[in-house]
């Protein structure tokens, strides 16, 4: 089992825009074209934009990837996080919403272990 940082997701209204910005401005390249969400990657970093209305309080969020979702959402919950809601409706695009102790919203996602090891392995939510 593990858990990482998988990317941080940006809220954003003009998808288009965002990606061929944050592309130019960090050496990235897109690695989806879903109408709502773009992951972008890097040799080092992914950077994912997410087509919603913008708020200043929800602008951006962390994705942790894991290979045992179930224990990691338990853990932190254990450390002061907050369940907020299961999406799965997709079994390829299961994560779980949760609040840190100050409200602020992060996605704990369900990945392949060889994903959560290797950044570079496979495709992101």
């Amino acid at each position: 089992m593990a858990i990482r940082l998988g990317s941080t997701v940006i809220n954003c209204t003009d998808l288009e825009t965002m990606t061929r910005f944050w592309c130019a401005a960090l050496g990235l390249e897109p690695a989806s074209e879903a109408d709502d969400f773009r992951l972008l990657r890097g040799p080092h970093v992914n950077l994912s934009l997410q087509r919603s209305p913008v708020s200043a309080r929800d602008q951006m969020h962390l994705d942790l990837y894991t290979d045992d979702q179930e224990h990691e959402v338990d853990r932190l919950i254990g450390l002061g996080a907050r369940f907020v809601r299961h999406v799965d409706d997709d079994p390829a695009d299961d994560w779980v919403i949760l609040a840190d102790p100050e409200e602020n919203l992060f996605c704990v996602c369900a990945k392949p272990a060889d994903e959560v090891r290797d950044p570079g392995a496979g495709s992101a939510a």
